[in-house]
């Protein structure tokens, strides 16, 4: 399992659950242990998910929460 599947896998668990903001952003930002790439990706993973027509509001909340990860992350 690479970093972005389980980057994923805990956005998911963490909307699914309806954790926190300050409490998700914090286990995310531990799962990917500071590799922006892996959350690109995960992020990316779930929007080619929306693309397939399935509306999904854990899915959108998960994608939040991995866009505030990448906005605490530094570019290089």
């Amino acid at each position: 399992m690479t970093t972005a599947d389980i980057v994923r896998t805990k956005a998911m668990a963490l909307a699914e659950a309806g954790s926190p903001d300050d409490e998700a952003l914090r286990e995310l930002l531990a799962c990917c242990k500071g590799k922006r790439v892996s959350v690109v990706l995960a992020r990316q993973q779930f929007l080619k998910q929306q693309e397939d027509g399935s509306a999904d509001p854990v899915a959108d909340r998960a994608v939040q929460l991995l866009d505030e990860v990448l906005a605490r992350l530094p570019l290089a």
